[in-house]
């Protein structure tokens, strides 16, 4: 069935997806989970906690002290902050981005980062007009990879009949696939996904493959 492209969303994730953020997600990782131990709080192996998104491990910290949650939140924002200090945009992303816009398609980004940050960075680089809507974790009631976000912005896109969500990890494909929504992946990150058996509707490395897909078909 051939759709308007108003009735179609693509919803982009934000870190090394449209931007390298150079955030150390798996040295954040690393230190939730000393905290977590710290505090009497893990209750599994590391090996079962490093598969966690930051989210499922602040969830943790919080049923055990909801302290321990907001110092994990701490760690997490300063890595974001320092990390978006540094960001550079990913090859491309602001003319792909721009096109899909300008084609008629409904843009949205979905991000676990804070407003503050990701405000700054899509000023400077120049993305912000093009998004319909800006989900961040100040926004929605839960993070990827629950779909809560995709909700939560479909809430905002009346008359969408088909959804996208474009990302490079795991809680993207999480997300969309528990959302209904199609996955396309991008980046290094394929093998992860598949290892746990989520479903695919593409891969891509490089974000002009975007402008080849007629998304309505």
């Amino acid at each position: 069935m051939l759709l308007s492209l108003r009735e179609v969303a693509l919803i982009f994730d934000l870190d090394n997806t449209l931007i390298d953020s150079r955030i150390d997600f798996l040295a954040v990782r690393h230190h939730l989970i000393d905290l977590l131990y710290k505090e009497g709080a893990a209750g599994q192996s590391r090996e079962d906690l490093i598969r966690l998104a930051l989210p499922e491990l602040v969830a943790l910290g919080g049923r055990a002290n909801p302290g321990v949650a907001d110092r994990m939140w701490e760690i997490i924002g300063e890595a974001e902050r320092l990390g978006l200090e540094n960001a550079t945009l990913v090859a491309h992303a602001p003319d792909v981005v721009r096109t899909l816009s300008e084609r008629g398609y409904r843009l949205a980004l979905l991000t676990n980062n804070a407003r503050t940050g990701v405000a700054e960075r899509l000023r400077l680089f120049r993305l912000e007009p093009y998004f319909n809507v800006i989900a961040t974790r100040d926004d929605v009631p839960a993070l990827k990879p629950l779909p809560d976000g995709i909700r939560h912005i479909l809430e905002r896109l009346p008359g969408v009949r088909r959804t996208y969500l474009i990302g490079d990890a795991w809680i993207d494909a999480q997300a969309a696939h528990t959302a209904g929504a199609r996955f396309i992946g991008f980046g290094s990150k394929e093998e992860t996904v598949k290892a746990r058996s989520l479903p695919i509707w593409r891969w891509i490395t490089d974000l002009r493959d975007l402008l080849a897909i007629r998304f309505e078909e």
